[in-house]
């Protein structure tokens, strides 16, 4: 089955939306919100912020995602990373075949992970295929989108995943944050 390839434009207006077009199509981007929508929006490279509605739904169809792997496919792949593993063990040492099970193990996530303690919180999770990932970047996480906002915390990318351990909020805002939910569950309780 031959792959399609999509647009890499993104509209440039409120509604941030990618051009569900073939790639290097003719003529001005378009794109619906949905399969079953009546209308889509149409925007030209001259102008991004120039918007019409037009009827007709332009919706880019996926090839097909292969389905879950089955269980015997994931023992099979479990234990040639646990040969592959002994094997840089006995070849190179034990650090060779930690760093060897840690990169495989995070280049296999597939959704989301995080877990939160305290103010803190640690995960690891895909990174946008609008963004085009580099093979591996460190940089800092911050607080918001703007470009003054403080540091939150460290943000590692290594080709589509990114590991990120940051503060979910500054430390003056944190006390105030624990004394709301406080008080928040203290009337639930007396609600109850």
């Amino acid at each position: 089955m031959k792959r399609r390839r999509r647009c890499q434009e993104w509209s440039g207006f409120a509604v941030d939306i990618q051009c569900a077009r073939l790639a290097r199509h003719d003529g001005s981007h378009g794109a619906s919100p949905s399969s079953d929508y009546g209308r889509h929006w149409a925007w030209s490279d001259a102008d991004l912020d120039a918007i019409t509605v037009l009827p007709g739904t332009v919706w880019f169809h996926e090839t097909p995602a292969p389905g879950p792997r089955s269980r015997a496919f994931r023992v099979c792949e479990w234990v040639a990373r646990a040969l592959t593993g002994a094997g840089f063990w006995y070849l190179s040492g034990p650090l060779c075949a930690a760093v060897y099970f840690g990169l495989a193990t995070l280049l296999s996530v597939r959704r989301p992970h995080f877990v939160d303690v305290g103010r803190f919180t640690a995960g690891v999770f895909l990174v946008s295929r609008r963004n085009f990932p580099p093979i591996f970047a460190f940089g800092f996480t911050r607080y918001g989108p703007q470009a003054d906002a403080l540091r939150s915390g460290l943000q590692i990318v290594f080709g589509p995943v990114s590991l990120m351990v940051c503060a979910l909020l500054p430390r003056n805002e944190w006390a105030d944050f624990q004394s709301r939910n406080a008080e928040r569950a203290a009337k639930r309780k007396a609600a109850e």
